[in-house]
């Protein structure tokens, strides 16, 4: 039996997510979800899978081996404090999605996450996972292996292809300008494409790197490596290098592996025959030139989109301007804020559930539509639970203010 049409959830814009896809995920667990009673009563991994808007248990035979044409809930509970309190139960949870999973299958991946985060009380932390592009935490689950992908789905036979591993590629972005106004970018993936009057970061299989051109100034530095550190956060990762133009030698020192996925030569027939070198200070242009990302605030509304399937805007967020009111962020909604190097997802507590699910995907179809960086962090904030970095972007409330929500 052929797995229906393959959809790239990467490529669609899920605009019924939250109408269609709840309705059929209800109506196939109409009493509750039966997988959901054992989850999370003692320290261990559990994996589920999504079969026609159902969650079914994953054998652990086969934990670690994954088919690109499904979806996965995968749910870790431990202790987080053993010696103080060594019966408080923590949970992460994370959802995985196949590159060639459908659209119905992410979509009810995404809603029974958030399913299984109100079975647990709204403890859990929630990451997405996709193929190729894993958290280094979400990694650590299956020690001592690597991860499989199988072809195929859950209605294709599960053909099996062992050993089938696809590494992400590298992607290489450009830190530039001054305190106050700086920007990030993605460049082509190649030496020619950096300059050194600026830094550089590269996101590789083996690494988070970050050069920094011999004329890059303190502020770009400075910026860059916040944005490493968060990057590192979202992904619970500990490989992060950072060297400077001209202060390490680059086929033997630690900027070898940086080097090696930006050749400096182009061969032909395994003959050299051009060179290509770093670009000067002077030609990366003038750091007072840049104009800033503007950080903008968004409404997520299910069903209310626009033809490339990205939330309304509600406001932005000028330097020269006061900051909106948290007031903005009402209880029964969902918000996502774009500062230009991190996204953060802000989800009311009586938000319904259909825009809770919809949340992770609306940021990763943001990031596409809007041709901003694939790489930036995106961190989901309960309300009450708000980072530093987040309230930084709000002023205090405003009374008896205009909601945004009706």
């Amino acid at each position: 039996m052929q797995k229906a049409k393959k959809i790239d959830w990467k490529d669609t814009n899920m605009a019924n997510f939250g109408t269609e896809i709840e309705k059929k995920v209800k109506q196939a667990a109409a009493d509750g979800e039966p997988q959901w009673n054992d989850a999370g009563l003692k320290v261990g991994l559990q994996i589920w899978r999504i079969e026609q808007f159902k969650v079914k248990d994953w054998p652990k035979s086969k934990y670690g081996k994954f088919h690109k044409g499904d979806s996965y809930i995968i749910l870790n509970t431990y202790v987080k404090n053993p010696e103080v309190n060594p019966d408080k139960l923590a949970y992460d949870v994370h959802f995985w999605i196949g590159n060639e999973s459908t659209q119905d299958e992410y979509g009810t991946a995404a809603y029974k996450t958030v399913e299984l985060d109100d079975k647990l009380r709204g403890e859990p932390v929630q990451y997405r996972e996709v193929q190729g592009h894993e958290s280094d935490l979400f990694l650590t689950y299956f020690p001592g292996k690597s991860l499989t992908y199988l072809a195929g789905g859950v209605e294709s036979g599960f053909t099996k292809v062992e050993g089938l591993e696809e590494e992400k590629e590298p992607m290489l972005l450009q830190v530039k300008g001054r305190a106050g106004n700086i920007l990030l970018t993605q460049v082509d993936c190649k030496r020619s494409a950096m300059n050194s009057g600026d830094v550089f970061i590269l996101d590789a299989p083996d690494g988070l790197f970050q050069w920094n051109g011999s004329g890059s100034n303190a502020h770009e530095r400075s910026k860059a490596a916040q944005f490493c550190t968060a990057l590192k956060a979202d992904r619970h990762s500990m490989s992060h290098v950072t060297f400077t133009e001209g202060t390490d030698d680059e086929e033997d020192g630690v900027a070898a592996p940086f080097w090696k996925h930006l050749p400096g030569d182009r061969k032909m027939f395994g003959i050299t025959v051009a060179s290509i070198t770093v670009k000067t200070s002077e030609k990366g242009g003038e750091d007072d030139h840049v104009k800033a990302f503007v950080p903008t605030l968004y409404r997520i509304q299910v069903g209310m989109y626009k033809a490339k399937g990205v939330p309304s805007r509600v406001c932005r967020i000028y330097d020269n301007k006061p900051k909106p009111s948290i007031s903005k962020l009402h209880t029964g909604g969902v918000f996502l804020l774009d500062d230009g190097f991190h996204v953060f997802i802000w989800v009311g507590k009586d938000a319904p559930k259909s825009l809770k699910a919809y949340a992770f995907p609306c940021a990763q179809q943001y990031l596409k539509s809007y041709s901003r960086p694939p790489v930036l962090p995106i961190s989901n904030c309960k309300e009450g639970q708000e980072s530093p970095d987040l309230k930084a972007f709000f002023g205090p409330p405003v009374e008896d203010s205009c909601c945004v929500i009706a």
